[in-house]
């Protein structure tokens, strides 16, 4: 599908180039005299029969990755689900809102005491000639295609529909020779590679609080025996932020900077890394003092999630490369301990090896482009140019962020992970650029400028890749973490801000589950828990208490389709949606609030739902109506649903029961009218009430996390403490023809053989004990040992399967079963018809 059209664009480019060459692929030698072959080299020396695209636009942000280290549809590749181009870093969706060109590697290294770069996407990339100037190749058709690691992948579902959508490709730099890796008129010779193979794997979410960025890993796998010393790993953007159809056409008018590190979330632990390359548009698109149809107001930013240990230089360069403004960067006046380096045809654009491996080494961080008119000398750059005025004011921003230095070992591996992410409305007013640019002074319209949604999506791309609290290998160390004092509970709560250091491609989860503690009777079951640790969790996601409520199903199988809601609580609490002048959009942007909260806020009288989207509050502070979050079922004084075990507990931490349970987070409910002969399955699930400034939907812990069996028997455990034994067994007789499982009381929701899913249960057992099956002969059937802890909901009940110890089935006849314990033993009998 995707090779047949890049095959056809593949031979336009060469009816319409001539003079290409295609020339096979030469030895490589390593410093050993040794021959490295040419990995991948087909007969054919094509380029088109190497490359493969894949889509990633299952969230809101939209992108086109290839096998070969580009981001961004570089090769004019289609979208067969909308019948158009490709996207280029399209947010949000099918808006066709462009936010960036095309992203490529450099990776640059000293191997042998030569300075050497391999390139995915070289700067001039825009004339023909060197439209496929990459040094990076996969192995050829079908070796080197993209291949899906999304979890369940194979199953019916679209890639555009999955909640987690993986790519993995796999690309090398050790093509040296063939036309479609030209020679270099800078370096005057061919590539020389580093001898380098790069994992790509792509990771996008379609969850809303995970939809606006995609996190990318470049596992950097050194194949040769030498060392490559002092490598940066380099990322050369193509920018622009405009919509593909603006007419005439789309204004490159955009601008680039970047943002070295942010007040941390938790301003007590100072300024947060932050290390964001950003693109925008200049003023947002508006017309006419208002938006226009399409404002372009938002921005793309790219940033580091993990690198190698020791790579601690972090690298910003800009510059333009038109015929019309030329060639110019900012650049660093040099010193004699930093000798300034001129580049080959102006300030901006590195050519060769060596300048690009300059350009990543040398500590700089560039100003942004909104600040080119102003005089830096006295901070040690070089003057403006002439046009730096109209620099300021817009143009097409090429830039390259970069990390290091690391050493790669001999066979060695390093990664490095980064988001590209888009951040919304970073131009609030339409009239902003109007009221404060001024390019000789830009500093206030900097401050103007909101970079609030990027910085917070690449806070949650970083908790994805490598959750807070939790410990990924089992080592001890759980990441980072500070104790805050609990006003609630009065204890000492241990926050974790970051990480272990080691990936997790995880999301949000909802409170924990509590602990479910069962008792049975003849035809009821009563559950009881503790909500202590549920409902104090402190989500290392959001950074906040957010437990919301319990549901309690009930299930006659393990299957999810079998599981019925029977009933719920959750807390008495609003949502409140504010309206936003700048986007035209009600907006919940802060956690829900109580009525008492409610009341002290507007009025002792304030009842929140009388105001909603069509008649809304007025209030001083901005325009607001509300709604219940969940049902608002919070009643806890009803001994025929959820219930307090303890209503006059108290918050007191020494109000405890016999075990050290708070009492005042005991619960109890009663499930009533069960026949006392089958299995139930019960749990109770916690649920989150998500999180509003990032569109969080609710979270529920899921029902398998603690489902139990329970039988609704009587236990009576006072005979047995006794030595009075009053085991029996059910169905007893077992009779085939009796047809259990299209009855439903066996094999629910399984695809086990009918053999393996017959059942007779032994109950009134004492907790722990052994069974014994014999046939009338006394040979040993079956035995079975039967050990359930207090609470469990089969505590008295044990499943015999019909499967003999030698695992076959058992024929039909008459058998007898022994029950030892430390209260004493019983025998008796049963019978099996077949």
């Amino acid at each position: 599908m995707f090779r047949s059209r890049l095959i056809h664009l593949a031979i336009c480019f060469v009816l319409a180039t001539p003079g290409l060459i295609l020339t096979q692929s030469e030895p490589i030698p390593d410093s050993s005299g040794s021959e490295m072959k040419s990995r991948g080299t087909p007969d054919k020396s094509a380029w088109w029969f190497y490359i493969d695209y894949r889509l990633h636009k299952n969230g809101r942000f939209w992108n086109t990755i290839t096998n070969n280290g580009i981001l961004g549809n570089v090769y004019g590749s289609e979208d067969d689900d909308i019948y158009r181009k490709a996207p280029d870093y399209f947010f949000p969706r099918y808006s066709g809102i462009r936010h960036g060109f095309r992203t490529g590697i450099w990776l640059g290294g000293v191997v042998n005491n030569d300075t050497l770069v391999s390139i995915s996407l070289d700067v001039d990339y825009q004339s023909q000639w060197s439209l496929h100037r990459c040094e990076f190749w996969p192995d050829f058709y079908p070796y080197g295609y993209i291949r899906d690691k999304s979890p369940g992948y194979g199953a019916l579902l679209e890639p555009s529909s999955r909640d987690l959508l993986v790519y993995e490709a796999v690309y090398t730099d050790t093509f040296t020779r063939e036309w479609f890796v030209p020679y270099d008129p800078y370096d005057m010779r061919y590539h020389k590679p580093l001898n380098v193979e790069i994992t790509q794997t792509s990771y996008s979410w379609s969850s809303k609080y995970a939809g606006d960025f995609l996190i990318v890993d470049y596992k950097i796998h050194n194949l040769s025996p030498n060392w490559i010393y002092d490598a940066f790993f380099g990322l050369y953007h193509v920018g622009g932020v405009h919509y593909i159809s603006e007419p005439p056409y789309p204004q490159l008018d955009d601008l680039e900077g970047y943002i070295d590190s942010v007040t941390h979330e938790f301003e007590h632990l100072g300024r947060e890394a932050m290390n964001i390359s950003w693109t925008c548009d200049k003023d947002g698109h508006p017309y006419g003092g208002r938006w226009a149809l399409v404002p372009t107001r938002n921005c793309l930013g790219i940033a580091p999630l993990h690198l190698p240990r020791d790579a601690e230089v972090r690298n910003f360069n800009w510059w333009i490369y038109d015929s019309y403004l030329g060639d110019w960067g900012p650049r660093q006046q040099g010193s004699l301990d930093d000798p300034f380096r001129p580049f080959p045809d102006g300030l901006g654009v590195p050519h060769g090896d060596k300048n690009k491996y300059y350009l990543m080494s040398h500590p700089e961080i560039d100003y942004s482009g909104y600040e080119a008119a102003v005089d830096h000398r006295y901070d040690g750059w070089l003057e403006p140019p002439e046009y730096a005025e109209e620099l300021a004011r817009g143009h097409h921003p090429h830039y390259v962020t970069s990390y290091g230095p690391f050493d790669l070992v001999p066979y060695g591996v390093e990664h490095v992970t980064v988001v590209y992410a888009v951040g919304e409305n970073v131009h609030a007013s339409p009239t902003g650029y109007r009221d404060y640019f001024d390019p000789y002074d830009p500093k206030p319209f900097l401050e103007y400028l909101d970079f609030d949604d990027l910085i917070d999506n690449i806070r949650w791309a970083k908790r994805i890749y490598d959750n807070p609290g939790v410990d990924t290998d089992n080592d001890g160390d759980s990441g980072k973490y500070f104790f805050m004092y609990d006003t609630l509970t009065g204890d000492s709560q241990q926050v974790y801000y970051e990480g272990d250091g080691l990936p997790d491609y995880r999301g949000a989860g909802p409170p924990p589950p509590p602990q479910l503690r069962l008792t049975t009777e003849n035809g009821r079951i009563i559950v009881r828990w503790n909500g202590r640790e549920t409902e104090n969790y402190f989500d290392n996601f959001t950074f906040l208490r957010d437990f919301e409520g319990y549901r309690i199903y009930l299930a006659r199988s393990q299957d999810e389709n079998d599981i019925s809601l029977l009933t719920s609580y959750d807390l008495d609490n609003y949502s409140r949606f504010k309206w936003n002048k700048s986007r035209r959009v009600y907006e919940s942007r802060v956690a829900p609030f109580t009525l008492e909260q409610l009341r002290s806020m507007y009025g002792e009288w304030f009842e929140p739902l009388e105001y909603t989207r069509l008649a809304p509050y007025y209030a001083e502070d901005g325009v607001y109506y509300f709604t219940k979050v969940d049902y608002n079922q919070s009643d806890l004084s009803s001994r025929t649903d959820i219930h307090k075990l303890y209503p006059e507990a108290t918050l007191d931490t020494n109000d405890v029961d016999a075990e050290g349970r708070m009492r005042y987070y005991e619960y109890e409910y009663i499930i009533d009218n069960l026949l006392p002969t089958v299995p139930y399955y019960v749990c109770v699930t916690a649920f989150d009430y998500g999180y509003p400034a990032k569109g969080l939907e609710s979270l529920e812990s899921s029902p398998a996390a603690n489902m139990h069996e329970a039988f609704a028997v009587d236990h009576d455990t006072a005979s047995i403490a006794n030595g009075r034994l009053n085991v029996y067994c059910f169905p007893n007789p077992y009779c085939v023809a009796d047809d259990y499982a299209d009855n439903g009381f066996e094999n629910r929701f399984t695809d086990l053989a009918t053999d393996r899913a017959r059942s007779i249960y032994f109950a009134n057992l004492p907790s722990e004990c052994t069974i014994s099956i014999y046939s009338l002969d006394g040979d040993l059937v079956k035995r079975m040992h039967h050990d359930e802890p207090s609470g469990s909901g089969m505590v008295a009940v044990a499943r015999f399967d019909l499967i003999s110890r030698n695992t076959q089935a058992v024929v039909s006849g008459l058998y007898y079963w022994v029950v030892e314990s430390e209260y004493g033993s019983q025998i008796g009998k049963l019978v099996i018809i077949k």
